[in-house]
Parts: C-alpha cells; sequence; structure tokens
C-alpha cells in the first residue's frame, strides 16, 4: 500500500468509528446506525467563510401535486446494476424498469445539461465537458428544470456533482430553495469543498457517505415544509478517482479506482475483503470473456479506438472492485433515501427516478473511458416507482435522459419557457402505450475531444435505432453496427455493400436530427429502414 492510500485508510476508518457506522452485509436490514431523520451528519463540514442564505421554503399543503426525486450516478455501466440490489428492490421491483433507456450524449457535463433543460446539446450549448464549448459557463442557468417547477409552485433542492467546472464562486444556481453542489476534492472522494446554501465548507470525510447524510435531511425537511417538492441528488460514484489535475478540464489523465468508504474500509482491516468483491472479481471476468474485449482487429474503428493498446486484465479487476465498492455506498443511500420518505409519509406521493449520466468502456474495443457511441457508453439504467406506476414493470421502449424535464414538467402540471427537445414519458411510466415518439431513431452524439478534434466541433454524430448503431465522426469515418446480429458491435458493417442503403439512410436521418430543435423534429417517424441485402 503506498503511504498516500495508508493515510486515506487511516482516515476513513477513523472517520467510520467517530460517526459509528455500521458494517453489515448485503443481506443486511440496514446501511446506517444513524436513523432516517437522525440530525447528527454522517461527516462534519468546517466552516471556511459564512454567508448563509435562508430557504424560505413555500408551504401549501392543500397542493397535492407529487413529489419528484432523481437520483444519479456517475459513469455507471448498465450491467452494474448488480451491485445495487436494494435499489432494484425499492424501484425496479416496486416500479418501472426502462431496458432501453440511452444517454443521447455520453459525456458528464453534457449529459447533465440534458437533464437540466430537456435540450439536445445543439440547444442548449454545452456539448463538451472543458470550454469553449463545454463546462458550466455554456449553461444559462437561468433556464432549467429547477427553475421551472420553482416558478409552478415546488420546493427544490440540489445536492452533490454540479456541471463541470462548477466553482463556490459561482454560488446558487436561479431555482434552487436549497442548493449544495460540490465545486473541488469530491473527485478523490474525500477531503472536499460544497458551497452549502450560501456557505463554503470543506468536509475531510468521505464524498458519498456526507451525500447520503444531506439526502436524508433534505428530503425530511422538504416533507415538514407540506409543499411540492424536486429533489435532485447528485452522487459522484462509481467514477475514477482523479491522479493528476487536468482530468476534470479534458486532457488525459491518469485515473486509480475509487477509494473504499468508511464501512468498507472497517470490513477489510476486519475480514480482508468487502461484501461485493467476488461479485465484482466475476463481474470482470465476464468483460474479459466478451468478444469485444481487446478487440483483436480494431481496423473498422476509428483512430481514437485504433491508437489504443490493449487494456490488462489486472486494471479491469482492480477498477470494477473499486466501482462495485462504491455503487455499494449509493445503494445504501437510496435505502436510506426510501426509508426516510416513508417515515415522512411521502413515498407513496413521490416519483422516484434513478439514472446515470452516461456509461463506461472497461476494455471493449481496447477503449479505457466514456464518450464513443458503444453501448457500455450510451445505455444508462432507468428505474422508476411512483403514482400510477405498477410494480414490478418492464419496458423496452426507448427513452432518453433529454425526456426527463418533460416528464417532470408533466407530473408537475407544469410549463419550460424554452423549447424543448424531449417528451414526456409519464403515459410509458404509468402503463399506457401510445406511440412511440421516437421510433425513428435517437441522435447521438460528441461534442469536441482534444486529442482529436482540438477545443472545437464535434467528434461525432450518428443515430441509435432498435437495431443499428451508426456514427460519423469529424474525420468522416464512419461505423454502423447490426446489434440485432452482433450484439457486441465487434464487426463494422459500414463498408459491408450489402448494408449501403441503410447507411445511407441512417446518414440521412443523422443530418436531419442533428440540427433539430423541438419535439416534433427532434422525435420523428421516418418511415422504415431499408433491410440489409442478402
Amino acid at each position: 500500500m503506498t503511504p498516500f492510500r495508508a493515510m486515506i485508510a487511516l482516515t476513513v476508518v477513523l472517520s467510520s468509528l467517530a460517526v459509528g457506522l455500521e458494517v453489515r452485509d448485503h443481506q443486511g436490514a440496514s446501511s446506517s446506525a444513524l436513523s432516517p431523520t437522525s440530525s447528527q451528519p454522517v461527516i462534519a463540514a468546517a466552516e471556511e467563510s459564512a454567508d448563509p442564505v435562508g430557504r424560505d421554503l413555500r408551504t401549501a399543503p392543500e397542493d397535492d401535486r407529487p413529489n419528484i426525486v432523481l437520483v444519479i450516478t456517475d459513469d455507471q455501466r448498465y450491467d452494474e446494476m448488480q451491485f445495487l440490489p436494494r435499489t432494484e428492490r425499492l424501484l425496479g421491483e416496486a416500479g418501472l424498469t426502462a431496458t432501453e433507456a440511452i444517454t443521447p450524449h455520453p459525456l458528464c457535463c453534457p449529459a447533465r445539461a440534458e437533464m437540466l433543460t430537456g435540450q439536445l446539446a445543439q440547444n442548449n450549448g454545452v456539448h463538451t465537458n472543458f470550454a469553449p464549448q463545454g463546462g458550466y459557463d455554456r449553461l444559462d442557468t437561468r433556464h432549467t428544470i429547477a427553475t421551472w417547477l420553482q416558478d409552478a409552485g415546488y420546493n427544490t433542492a440540489f445536492l452533490g456533482k454540479h456541471l463541470n467546472g462548477y466553482s463556490q464562486t459561482d454560488g446558487r444556481d436561479p431555482g434552487w430553495n436549497i442548493f449544495n453542489a460540490s465545486s473541488h476534492g469530491f473527485s478523490d472522494y474525500v477531503d472536499f469543498h460544497q458551497y452549502d446554501n450560501g456557505r463554503r465548507v470543506r468536509v475531510p470525510g468521505y464524498y458519498t457517505d456526507y451525500v447520503s447524510q444531506r439526502t436524508v435531511d433534505y428530503a425530511h425537511e422538504l416533507s415538514r415544509a407540506d409543499a411540492p417538492f424536486f429533489l435532485w441528488v447528485s452522487h459522484f460514484a462509481p467514477h475514477a478517482a482523479r491522479k493528476t489535475p487536468d482530468c476534470l478540464a479534458g486532457e488525459t489523465c491518469t485515473l486509480r479506482p475509487p477509494l473504499l468508504s468508511p464501512a468498507q474500509n472497517l470490513q477489510r482491516a476486519v475480514r480482508g475483503r468487502t461484501t461485493t468483491d467476488d461479485q465484482a472479481r466475476e463481474f470482470a471476468e465476464g468483460i474479459a470473456a466478451k468478444p469485444s474485449y481487446n478487440e483483436r482487429d480494431v481496423s473498422d474503428k476509428q483512430h481514437l479506438v485504433r491508437s489504443k493498446p490493449r487494456v490488462p486484465a489486472s486494471q479491469v479487476t482492480d477498477f470494477a472492485l473499486g466501482r462495485a465498492a462504491a455503487l455499494d455506498g449509493v445503494d445504501r443511500s437510496v435505502d436510506r433515501l426510501v426509508a426516510q420518505l416513508a417515515e415522512d409519509g411521502e413515498l407513496d406521493n413521490t416519483y422516484l427516478v434513478f439514472v446515470t449520466d452516461n456509461g463506461y468502456q472497461l476494455g471493449e474495443h481496447r477503449f479505457w473511458g466514456k464518450i464513443l457511441p458503444y453501448e457500455e457508453n450510451l445505455r444508462t439504467p432507468l428505474l422508476v416507482r411512483g403514482p400510477g406506476v405498477e410494480a414490478g414493470t418492464r419496458t423496452d421502449r426507448p427513452m432518453t435522459l433529454v425526456d426527463l424535464a418533460p416528464t417532470f414538467l408533466d407530473i408537475a402540471g407544469a410549463r419550460a419557457d424554452l423549447t424543448l427537445d424531449g417528451v414526456s414519458m409519464l403515459d410509458l411510466w404509468q402503463g399506457e402505450k401510445g406511440e412511440d415518439p421516437h421510433r425513428g431513431g435517437l441522435l447521438i452524439q460528441a461534442g469536441a475531444y482534444k486529442s482529436e478534434t482540438g477545443k472545437r466541433g464535434w467528434l461525432y454524430r450518428g443515430v441509435r435505432t432498435e437495431r443499428y448503431t451508426y456514427a460519423r465522426f469529424f474525420d468522416g469515418f464512419v461505423e454502423l453496427y447490426d446489434r440485432e446480429r452482433d450484439p457486441y458491435e465487434v464487426g463494422s458493417v459500414a463498408e459491408d455493400p450489402a448494408y449501403a442503403a441503410l447507411r445511407a439512410e441512417l446518414d440521412r436521418r443523422t443530418r436531419l436530427l442533428q440540427d433539430c430543435t423541438g419535439p416534433q423534429e427532434c422525435n420523428r417517424d421516418f418511415g422504415p429502414l431499408p433491410a440489409p441485402a442478402g
């Protein structure tokens, strides 16, 4: 163990002991020794400077509109839901699981901007993580789901990781009654800074524990106000921990697995392993067994993939162990949140939604990271429970992160002051089939990628349909996958004459969608696709 890791391990273990965190297996009934309503924080925050801002929470006992709670993770793969059994039980088994939900722009900052605005990147202006075409400064915070719901009479709260580039000096975004955003340090999971409702604070503890405790605190406070509320909880897990300071600026960087939580450090100290270790090793072995892992022939892939070396299996295992442990902390946090909502009598009148901003490749196609148009990056878990959502239901109808804001507005009976690109999924959540608004295919895209495009431009634009994934890169290179015949996307058929007509049609749809504005233009029925010849 390096001196740095030893120091961190000691810090978090002592922190755990100080607050009396309880350690139990997945089968345990509780994830914390604290009751859901305990006012004692898991990790104490040390105030650096203060400019307190009042909550100004609205009270409206006659307003029985549903609450909305959005919980998101960072860089979580669809197949990593296995590490969140409580969330699967409390949301999936108690509500709806969407098996074909995608993030159209698989990168942190653009994906979060899509959730805030209900707009695709070409319309909200956030194309990537860094300036000049991305980052926090590109978002117009005066027009978001927070301002629209607040104007409609909802109390609103934001907690956790915000858009890349947010700083404490940026203060409180419009539309939030409670605003507790991370500014820096969270990328290492320990010793981070928050803008906590006007107080700039340093938190010496573990990030997920802090977010978990504040989540139940805010849920309880919002419930006591006796008015409908919107609570957005933004976790950093299972994102890799930062090792060099340029990671968040969009440059090439070295990452390490997420650090263990205090509870997991105690488990390691006592038992030599955590409750997720065996499962994580099996997960890593499954990745190594995929035909796409360290793909032998990448001549059909764009240069960004062709330039990569093979990924060692040991690296996959190391990160799988850390990612599984990080998600276990999120899973326990969701458990506590649901318990808090139930205790406050709000659970049955709350839409509770779980998604991630983007997925992550762990060696598939020799690539380590996100952003590329492969299933590991595009697919997001999406679970929802709430009024009218039948327990234990599943749907393979496509839905996207861009659809969340319109759906939340539909729940609240509220309106946006912008033209949204997404469409409400509320009817689908409540079991009404209707017409699929995304039947023509969904726009997928990625903005500037410094090693390839510099600070401006688009890395690729494309379309994902029920069967096909098409992407045209900035240099004209095209990838096309028939996922029905090639679910691991090993062989691009872009140059196969049998797919020539299909490629031309998907290119046409891409060119129409990449400049679309509004729900009609961005969600079209283009008619049937040409079938492959032969």
